[in-house]
């Protein structure tokens, strides 16, 4: 699928592993709102892939890749989780800097909790975000996502504590997802 010149796909064997190795590298030395706070080397980025290709393939994960030419520009994944919590999904997604406000975010968003509906029938969709990433919260909003918890001071950023908030999938004919 296509968004404004982009290429939205999952991830093939063939990607380049230093092309996702870089677009991780360029979110930690912004310090975006992300739990990974250490660069990944080569041989730990190519662990990474090689766990989402599985996953992907096993059923486990749906993973949304964005890419510009050559250049990864973001992703959106939904997981499964397991045992006892396996009817529940979370959604995660990160873009570079340049991509965001444009409306790709939504769109991978609204993208990857369709698929996740189909694929996984799951009775809650779910994700965690800082609380102070207001601009992703919005977005969250406007997709439907209700806050159901915050974890106070939980996760340390740029030297302070957050709070960590859980954010449910509201759907309004159902209840929830």
């Amino acid at each position: 699928m296509m968004f404004k010149g982009l290429e939205i796909r999952p991830p093939k064997k063939s990607d380049s592993i230093k092309a996702y190795l870089d677009f991780i590298s360029e979110l930690i030395d912004e310090n975006a709102f992300l739990l990974i706070n250490k660069k990944p080397t080569m041989k730990e980025q190519k662990v990474w892939f090689k766990e989402r290709l599985s996953n992907v393939k096993k059923g486990k994960e749906i993973l949304l890749c964005v890419w510009d030419g050559e250049r990864h520009a973001g992703n959106c994944s939904a997981k499964k989780e397991m045992w006892k919590n396996d009817q529940n999904v979370e959604i995660g997604l990160a873009l570079r800097k340049e991509y965001r406000g444009k409306g790709l975010g939504e769109k991978l968003l609204r993208e990857i909790i369709e698929l996740a509906r189909k694929k996984f029938k799951p009775k809650n969709i779910y994700l965690r975000v800082f609380d102070e990433n207001k601009i992703a919260q919005n977005l969250y909003h406007k997709i439907g996502f209700r806050e159901i918890a915050r974890f106070p001071n939980w996760v340390l950023h740029d030297g302070k504590y957050q709070d960590a908030v859980y954010m449910l999938l509201v759907d309004k004919s159902r209840g929830v997802t």
